[in-house]
């Protein structure tokens, strides 16, 4: 019992740091980078959550202005520190160049690809812009730098030669690069990947010219208004010796582009390497044209085409054309027809009659096939007595109807649910080269 003299219990105050360590991670978890860092600062507990986080999962970050909050210099200065022993990959998305500038005297070892996305459109007013001194101070602060991606940057590429371990080189959307500094970077530096494809209009043929001096080149992304000019180098791009694709951004060019690397000239074709596969993805009028310039890839193992809707309608593909590719491409093992209305299944079982590799016929999004189209396939393949392992037929998004299916014997059904690929952009000619 208690007296009037007596007073309750007065209850204890609760904090974050009552709550286990796992508990504690979790929640630390789910705050931006930058917000972990603040809260490291304020407990020595917090700090070793923080620490141990940061040693398996800040590999990548990325940073934007909005991020860092109103972050002083020094506090931003001391955050990139705090990153350094764990950073290896960091992207930029429209940061204040001055904030990098900030990180001139100090040095992050251990990162090896860099992004720079800047403002695509004209910067707002006390924006300052990325420009070829800042290229310098990469090589500074980045002294392990091998991927390196500048966007809407205001650089010449004056400086870029010196950034010797690159192995990936990205510039899109960089206005002003000049001619005379490409011969330096094509020669001096051993890149993998070379992407340029991007609205860069002021750089032509003629700047790319001496892209043959970088016999390292493997991958390379550049528009149909590089090849399609005075001088012609496609045929320096088919001699690379590494090279394993070739992905052409084309906008008025489809047809122009796809001649010259199907085709080249009997003078030219000695030690041009072999192409094994094909992809393109757009909107296109004239299919009987893009199929007789793909027949003359005979050799050609994986062929997509990914149509896109026009108007809302699906594009038809014909029979006739259909059955005349299935014809000139005997050695193709993968077939993707996808997001196109058929005339019937006729042109398609072509492709399982005359190609004897044929393993993957994907007709994702297509239209026109049916459930008959099934049965006539697998009666197809009942004849193929060379054949050694059932056909993966992908329906996703058809109109097949996959309830009315029964199980066949040569036949693979694949319904998986569809994965964004972001790689499928409009209008890209994608070629694979055999090593």
């Amino acid at each position: 019992m208690t007296t009037t003299g007596e007073t309750e219990p007065r209850p204890r105050s609760s904090s974050l740091l009552q709550l286990n360590d796992d508990v504690l991670a979790l929640i630390v978890a789910q705050l931006s980078v930058y917000q972990q860092f603040e809260l490291s600062q304020l407990h020595s507990r917090l700090r070793s959550i923080v620490q141990a986080l940061w040693r398996t999962r800040v590999r990548n970050v990325a940073l934007q202005d909005e991020l860092l909050g109103r972050a002083s210099s020094r506090q931003f200065q001391a955050f990139m520190l705090a990153l350094a022993p764990h950073l290896e990959r960091l992207s930029c998305h429209q940061l204040d160049v001055r904030r990098l500038r900030l990180l001139s005297d100090h040095c992050l070892p251990h990162v090896i690809s860099l992004e720079w996305l800047g403002v695509a459109q004209q910067p707002r007013r006390g924006r300052v812009r990325f420009v070829d001194e800042d290229v310098r101070l990469l090589k500074r602060v980045f002294p392990s730098l091998r991927k390196l991606k500048l966007r809407g940057c205001q650089v010449t590429g004056k400086y870029l030669h010196e950034l010797e371990l690159l192995t990936e080189l990205c510039l899109d959307d960089c206005q002003y690069l000049e001619s005379q500094y490409f011969r330096d970077i094509f020669r001096l530096l051993k890149l993998r990947k070379f992407d340029i494809m991007e609205d860069c209009d002021e750089v032509n043929c003629c700047d790319l010219v001496d892209v043959q001096l970088c016999p390292t080149l493997e991958h390379i992304k550049i528009a149909d208004y590089h090849l399609c000019m005075e001088s012609d180098i496609t045929q320096q791009l088919l001699r690379l010796p590494h090279l394993s694709k070739l992905s052409i951004y084309s906008k008025n060019f489809v047809f122009d582009v796809l001649e010259r690397i199907a085709r080249p000239s009997n003078a030219a074709a000695a030690g041009i390497k072999q192409i094994e596969g094909f992809r393109f993805s757009g909107l296109l009028h004239d299919y009987g044209r893009l199929f007789r310039e793909l027949s003359h890839l005979r050799h050609l193992r994986r062929l997509e085409v990914h149509g896109q809707s026009e108007e809302g309608q699906l594009q038809c593909l014909s029979d006739q054309a259909l059955c005349q590719l299935a014809a000139q491409l005997p050695e193709l093992s993968e077939l993707h027809l996808c997001g196109y209305q058929l005339e019937s299944p006729a042109g398609i079982l072509q492709f399982v009659i005359n190609c004897r590799q044929l393993r993957i016929l994907d007709m994702t999004r297509s239209r026109c096939i049916g459930n008959a189209f099934v049965g006539r396939c697998q009666a197809v393949l009942a004849k193929q007595s060379w054949r050694t392992q059932p056909l993966e037929l992908w329906i996703r998004q058809s109109d097949i109807v996959l309830n009315l299916l029964q199980n066949f014997r040569y036949l693979r059904i694949d319904t998986k649910r569809m994965t964004p690929n972001m790689d499928y952009m409009s209008s890209v000619l994608k070629f694979s080269f055999v090593r």
